[in-house]
């Protein structure tokens, strides 16, 4: 799924979207920082060991049948009544698993599971690099606002299916990677995943051939580019029916 860089990204752009209604865009405004952590939390699962389905609201083996979100609001009821923090926080958490819905149904599973290019080692690794590739794009576009954001949010059982400590524990990693100083660690956490070191990882990113030929070749810019645009919108409209319903 795209990386919380990605999600930022995302997130940046969805607070000044003229298509959302402006009492909207003012609340999420007011809790930036809730929004931006919002957008992340479901990936703290990553060092805290839950399971995805738990945060996510799907399983890769069941695939997903009915939106995440609205599991996610079905099973957890109480987030429809929230202070205006914790809405923000939700508002954030709906577009998360919209966008990450959309990825896995019209990229992931078309494109890398069920496409046979290549083997299924390669089409597994070109995942992770086009992600990363994503990443590195997105990471650029984070404006220098979000990590002074970001790490004033203060979680207050905002979530009962994840802890405040492991929220904590998530927000400081993110932020330690997006600060002026900071540096990324995406080759690295994606290199153990798939035992490449980020060296090897760095070596296939740089060479526009091997971008080309074992990447580009078979999932395009141009499909990317589409996956993307109809990821925000659903983002953008799930976003907006939850902010409605929970007014």
């Amino acid at each position: 799924m795209p990386t919380p860089f990605s999600h930022l990204a995302a997130a940046q752009q969805l607070l000044c979207d003229p298509q959302i209604d402006a009492p909207f865009r003012a609340l999420l405004t007011a809790h930036q920082g809730a929004f931006l952590l919002g957008n992340i939390a479901a990936d703290a699962r990553v060092g805290a060991g839950v399971p995805r389905e738990k945060t996510h609201f799907y399983s890769y083996e069941r695939g997903i049948t009915e939106s995440p979100w609205r599991l996610m609001l079905q099973e957890n009821p109480m987030l429809w009544e929230s202070s205006p923090a914790q809405r923000a926080f939700v508002g954030g958490y709906v577009a998360h698993l919209a966008m990450d819905e959309v990825w896995s149904l019209q990229m992931v599973g078309p494109h890398f599971v069920r496409r046979e290019w290549g083997d299924r080692q390669l089409r597994y690794l070109m995942l992770h690099i086009i992600l990363i590739y994503m990443d590195e794009r997105d990471l650029k576009l984070l404006e220098s606002w979000q990590p002074d954001q970001l790490i004033q949010a203060q979680p207050q059982r905002w979530l009962a299916f994840i802890p405040d400590e492991d929220l904590r524990i998530w927000q400081q990693l993110i932020y330690d990677q997006i600060k002026v100083d900071g540096q990324s660690r995406t080759l690295e956490i994606f290199g153990e995943r798939i035992t490449k070191t980020p060296a090897e990882l760095r070596a296939i990113l740089d060479s526009a051939h091997e971008m080309q030929t074992c990447l580009w070749d078979h999932v395009s810019l141009k499909l990317l580019g589409e996956v993307e645009s109809a990821m925000y919108a659903f983002a953008r409209s799930s976003l907006v029916e939850y902010l409605t319903r929970s007014a």
